[in-house]
C-alpha cells in the first residue's frame, strides 16, 4: 500500500510541476499588427514586398528628423501575394514627435 501511495505521489508531484514554464506568457492586453512603412510626406501607406507582423514598430523612427512619418500598424493587409497593402483599421503611428 505505501508503494502505491508514494507512486501517486510522485506522478501527482510531476503533474503539478509540468505546468509550470519557463517562458513568459504575453501579457494579454498586447496584441500584434501588420506593421507598413508611410509616405514620409504624405503620410500614407506604402506597398510592401513582405509582411511584418509584430506588437511594436520594427522600424526606429527616432533617425527620421527631417520626415515626420515613418510607419504605422493596421488591422489586416490585402494582396493575396507581393506586394501588399495595408487594410483594415490604422492602429498606431509612429511619427517624430513635434517638438523636434
Amino acid at each position: 500500500m505505501k508503494r502505491k501511495i508514494l507512486g501517486l505521489a510522485a506522478v501527482t508531484l510531476a503533474l503539478c510541476l509540468s505546468a509550470f514554464t519557463l517562458l513568459k506568457p504575453m501579457p494579454s492586453g498586447v496584441a500584434s499588427y501588420y506593421w507598413f512603412p508611410l509616405n514620409s510626406a504624405s503620410g500614407f501607406p506604402q506597398t510592401v514586398p513582405s509582411l511584418v507582423y509584430q506588437t511594436f514598430d520594427p522600424a526606429f523612427c527616432g533617425n527620421y528628423l527631417l520626415q515626420p512619418y515613418c510607419s504605422a500598424a493596421f488591422t489586416s493587409y490585402s494582396g493575396t501575394s507581393a506586394p501588399y497593402a495595408a487594410a483594415g483599421m490604422e492602429v498606431i503611428i509612429d511619427h517624430v514627435p513635434d517638438d523636434f
